[in-house]
């Protein structure tokens, strides 16, 4: 694959045609795009949202193989994750090739539609997803404008922390920060994702949910993590963490490969149809580490 084209270069092509003063960082990146008009920053991912009509734009910084990835978004694989492959198609983007997808999701019993810029090298991927409700299908050609508008700069730095809207101390244990990603700061003992060791994703949610009964919906939560239909709750308890209520599971799982894994699952619920939610896995020495998923769940804080 040939070399994308540097920030730097493209940033001057930009000023010379007038684009540059568009051009807008996506927090907890190092990408950054043209938003479409009535896009600000989103506060609980990085990338843009509309409130008005409902659309986003989403960066994701992925660690592994470009083509690995794109050739795992099968229309099986998407299936399985609620999705339908539309198309698939390879494009010319800043000076290499990328890979287009156009696929539809329901959600809270709404249609949304997809536009998915995939491009990258052999050590990362990145997607930009640009997602609208189906109702609001007159956005698509300017939110395909602004995915075709990213560029990204490896020299760049960014902080992830700065992007998160809470907090965890993780200080006096194993874990190590990776990235921020989808709203979401990924920790593992080894530093790395993917990885065998224990793992601990902090997260909030994307879009407001209805959750009268959250109990229950913490429970079906588990059950759509990873082989999350194989997991046995061993506890369920409440929780009350900086100031929100939630549920605490503890659950026997497995992993694809049928081996055993602890589950630690802490959902926390404001009064808004907002949630977070701290996930905890690991495949050894369980109850160490779920001394541990506690230990550092309860330094929880919204900023």
């Amino acid at each position: 694959m040939k070399k994308i084209l540097s920030f730097g270069l493209l940033l001057i092509i930009q000023v010379c045609f007038g684009q540059a003063k568009n051009l807008i960082k996506v927090p907890g990146t190092k990408c950054s795009l043209i938003p479409p008009d009535g896009f600000v920053i989103a506060s609980s991912f990085s990338g843009f949202q509309n409130n008005e009509t409902g659309a986003s734009i989403m960066i994701n910084e992925i660690p592994g193989p470009y083509q690995s990835i794109i050739d795992g978004f099968t229309a099986d694989a998407l299936k399985m994750k609620g999705m339908t492959l539309i198309k698939k198609q390879t494009i010319d983007f800043k000076n290499s090739k990328a890979t287009f997808f156009n696929v539809t999701q329901s959600a809270n019993e709404t249609n949304y539609l997809k536009q998915i810029l995939a491009f990258g090298d052999a050590q990362q991927t990145i997607l930009v997803n640009g997602i609208y409700p189906e109702v609001s299908k007159s956005v698509e050609p300017i939110i395909k404008d602004a995915l075709l508008s990213t560029v990204c700069d490896q020299s760049q730095k960014e902080s992830s922390l700065d992007a998160a809207t809470f907090t965890v101390d993780i200080s006096n244990t194993e874990f190590k920060p990776i990235k921020y990603m989808s709203g979401s700061l990924l920790y593992s003992t080894d530093g790395k994702i993917p990885t065998e060791k224990p793992i601990l994703i902090v997260g909030n949610s994307l879009a407001k949910v209805s959750t009268q009964n959250q109990k229950k919906y913490a429970e079906e939560r588990l059950k759509k993590l990873p082989n999350g239909n194989q997991s046995i709750i061993k506890q369920i308890n409440k929780i009350s963490i900086d100031n929100l209520n939630g549920y605490e599971i503890i659950a026997d799982g497995k992993t694809k490969n049928n081996i055993p894994e602890l589950i630690y699952q802490v959902m926390l619920f404001n009064n808004n149809g907002d949630y977070y939610m701290i996930v905890g896995q690991a495949k050894e020495n369980f109850e160490k580490y779920l001394e541990t998923f506690k230990k550092i769940t309860k330094t929880f804080k919204r900023k």
